[in-house]
């Protein structure tokens, strides 16, 4: 299966932007029941996803983003996700491991309810304030149903209070501590955050390659115009690819004979740069 470079947000305000969305290069998509949704609603909103994909079955996966845990809505739109078949939830204001673990077993309990296989209903847990970065290890490392973060950078520097800029220097910290948690969790490289300046794709072009420097592999988005940039970007260079199949190839028949350090293309290539490119292979689906 080709890894998901790409997550489209989309509003669950009309058949017909959802239909676009879906219809769009994006990887996977975002049903958006939180931020996009007016309160008074939610309940329609919550309807009208669910009936989308019950009439009209996606053909890449689709997940529904829930309200956070303090509303009164959370509980119905796990129910809306599962019941209408979609891949998953993506969770907001994660904060907390046990948080994610009542979440998580609400999701079992429906499943089982809705005789749907757990091990394929994804939770992914967005890292959008000061306490989900300072408890990314344990929201990580939650529950079996988490593979991989998600990064909410307009959130997150709301509530520490600084200013985005065009080097990103403010979000080291926070994407380092992410990938850091989701690697120490035992889970999937994290999913970057949304870039919000649609009339910048340079400016997008750069943070999706700080992003992927740092460790993220895929990225979100808010209009199917950025996603170009961010397949371009997430999608492994050829070239690159090509060297990662010396790499393996050479170091594997090498070590059938007892060697463990040689040299490809002038370079020292041991153990752990065999294994980086061995995963970069395997994460490119080959």
């Amino acid at each position: 299966m080709a890894p998901k470079r790409s997550y489209l947000f989309v509003p669950a305000v009309s058949e017909k932007i959802m239909g676009k969305a879906l219809s769009s290069a994006a990887d996977s998509v975002i049903f958006d029941l939180e931020d996009a949704v007016a309160i008074n609603e939610k309940e329609i909103a919550r309807e009208r996803a669910k009936n989308y994909l019950l009439n009209y079955p996606a053909e890449k996966d689709v997940y529904i983003r829930i309200n956070d845990f303090t509303t009164v809505y959370w509980r119905k739109d796990i129910e809306c996700a599962v019941e209408s078949g979609a891949k998953g939830i993506i969770v907001p204001k994660a904060e907390s491991g046990s948080n994610m673990k009542v979440i998580c077993q609400t999701v079992l309990e429906l499943l089982e309810r809705a005789r749907r296989k757990g091990d394929l209903f994804e939770v992914l847990p967005l890292i959008e304030t000061a306490s989900g970065v300072h408890f990314a290890y344990e929201i990580a490392n939650s529950h079996s149903l988490v593979p991989r973060l998600v990064f909410g950078s307009i959130d997150y520097s709301l509530d520490i209070d600084c200013e985005l800029t065009d080097g990103g220097e403010e979000l080291y910290f926070a994407r380092s501590q992410i990938v850091n948690a989701s690697r120490a969790a035992g889970i999937g490289s994290p999913v970057d955050a949304v870039y919000p300046d649609l009339s910048n794709e340079e400016g997008l072009y750069r943070e999706a390659l700080r992003a992927r420097i740092s460790g993220f592999k895929s990225k979100l988005s808010i209009h199917p115009k950025q996603l170009n940039a961010i397949h371009q970007i997430f999608t492994p260079d050829e070239k690159v690819l090509e060297e990662a199949r010396e790499i393996v190839e050479a170091f594997e028949e090498a070590e059938l004979k007892g060697s463990a350090s040689i040299s490809v293309r002038n370079k020292l290539v041991d153990y752990p740069v065999y294994k980086k490119a061995k995963g970069l292979l395997h994460y490119s689906g080959l």
